[in-house]
């Protein structure tokens, strides 16, 4: 039994050989598809993550009533945190705020200094808050307005629409390309199986008279299927691996602003190679043994 299986493998290996045209064929597609497919999810990893950026950077400030003891701050402050949505907060006294808005001011600034003396200082004290996530940005607002000491809210929740519907926009976009590129990859291992197949239709036909069993029959072309997903999985890691090394390399050699904010934001190729890896290897093997399984029935008559 065991004699019989690895002499099924190495048949199996031999058939790439022996079609080694078809073979690099297929791998060159396969390897074309497959880096549309790596290519596709670093681009939706890479602008999840500046999106989350943004995210992080999307704040709203909590104006809050006047003349308030500090128990009640700290009551509305929490009642702020409670709405589990609240990433980081930061108490801002109507002191700090008129001192921030001369300093933005630069040598206009003096001309608020009046303000500074005595009761003169007619800004509120607020809280600068930032989210975990903006996807329900207006409820958490309309839950925060609701707490006895706000006065009012200042938030642009027009960018916080536009942040959620651009994630959501890769999330399903990147779904769709990669679905329908795996769709193409299993139509070329099929059609792959398919070839070889016909080719050897009367060495199938022979070994079916003499009593093989499908399994017996099956097995060669599942290897081959498999051998040729691995095969290109390696090689589409490899090319993804040089390519994204040299476009981090080529961003960060330039000296444009946005260009260096690009560079901040791209995900390190260290942190998901693995994943990476192990997604191409295994995913190739999947390709090749569901594309072999799903059309092996439909062409081999056994």
């Amino acid at each position: 039994m065991l004699n019989s299986f690895f002499y099924l493998v190495k048949q199996g290996f031999k058939n790439l050989w022996n079609n080694h045209l078809m073979s690099l064929a297929s791998i060159g597609v396969l390897v074309s598809c497959m880096l549309l497919i790596g290519a596709a999810a670093l681009l939706s990893i890479n602008v999840s993550n500046i999106i989350d950026e943004l995210e992080d950077q999307s704040e709203a400030i909590v104006y809050l009533d006047d003349d308030l003891s500090e128990e009640w701050i700290n009551y509305v402050r929490e009642n702020i945190v409670a709405t589990g949505k609240i990433a980081t907060i930061e108490f801002i006294s109507k002191e700090e705020a008129l001192y921030s808005m001369m300093e933005s001011m630069g040598d206009d600034g003096i001309l608020f200094e009046a303000y500074s003396q005595g009761d003169s200082n007619n800004l509120p004290d607020s809280f600068r808050i930032t989210f975990d996530d903006v996807s329900d940005l207006e409820e958490t607002l309309a839950k925060i307005e609701t707490v006895d000491g706000v006065y009012s809210i200042s938030a642009l929740t027009e960018v916080a629409e536009v942040i959620t519907g651009v994630k959501r926009m890769v999330y399903i976009g990147g779904i769709i390309i990669i679905g329908l590129l795996i769709a193409v990859s299993l139509m070329i291992i099929g059609n792959t199986i398919k070839i070889t197949v016909f080719s050897r239709r009367r060495e199938v036909n022979i070994m079916k008279y003499v009593g093989a069993t499908n399994g017996f029959i099956r097995l060669p072309f599942i290897v081959e299927g498999i051998s040729l997903g691995v095969i290109s999985g390696g090689i589409s890691y490899g090319i993804i691996y040089f390519a994204y090394d040299y476009l981090v390399k080529w961003v960060s050699s330039q000296n444009a602003t946005w260009f260096s904010q690009i560079i901040t934001d791209l995900v390190p190729f260290s942190v998901i190679s693995d994943y990476l890896l192990i997604g191409f290897l295994a995913g190739g093997a999947f390709i090749g043994l569901f594309g072999c399984v799903a059309f092996i029935g439909k062409h081999l008559k056994v």
